[in-house]
């Protein structure tokens, strides 16, 4: 899926939904909330939702864990915040010493902001990318470069 594909810009192209300035490595949480409060608010800083949608991201995981193995925690809004969606975008916060969450620990933690069902393209991509125990214990080492590569399929 191409949805994170690198490739100079044009005037009619979508832009990319992962900047590398909203991959923060070494981050630090006590709780889900903590890192989902985190996330949610880089979304808001990149201009992606306004701040309701954090609210709904709590809702969400606390309605339905967001934890889907492997590390990895995809926190997004229920479908009654979708309307505080500016436009399309993911946060990545890396948690190397881990987080308790929905019964397994998180390392990676993915905010994700879409405006229509975008989301589940994103979702299947991510874990595509990150099946591999191997290539997470990269990304949770890796630098915000690396791990916008891994993401956009361009390293393993």
């Amino acid at each position: 899926m191409a949805l994170f594909k690198r490739k100079k810009k044009e005037k009619n192209e979508k832009p990319q939904i992962l900047e590398v300035q909203n991959i923060r490595v070494n981050q630090k949480a006590a709780t889900s909330d903590e890192a989902i409060l985190s996330v949610g608010g880089r979304l808001k800083e990149a201009g992606y939702i306004d701040e309701p949608y954090i609210q709904g991201m709590l809702n969400r995981d606390h309605a339905l864990t967001t934890y889907i193995g492997n590390d990895i925690a995809i926190p997004h809004g229920e479908y009654e915040v979708k309307d505080f969606v500016k436009k399309t975008g993911l946060a990545v916060d890396i948690y190397p010493e881990g987080i308790a969450w929905g019964g397994g620990t998180v390392r990676i933690v993915i905010g994700i902001a879409a405006t229509t069902d975008e989301h589940v393209g994103i979702l299947q991509n991510i874990a595509e990318k990150l099946g591999d125990m191997d290539v997470v214990e990269k990304v949770v080492n890796g630098t915000p470069e690396y791990i916008h590569s891994v993401l956009a399929g361009d390293a393993a």
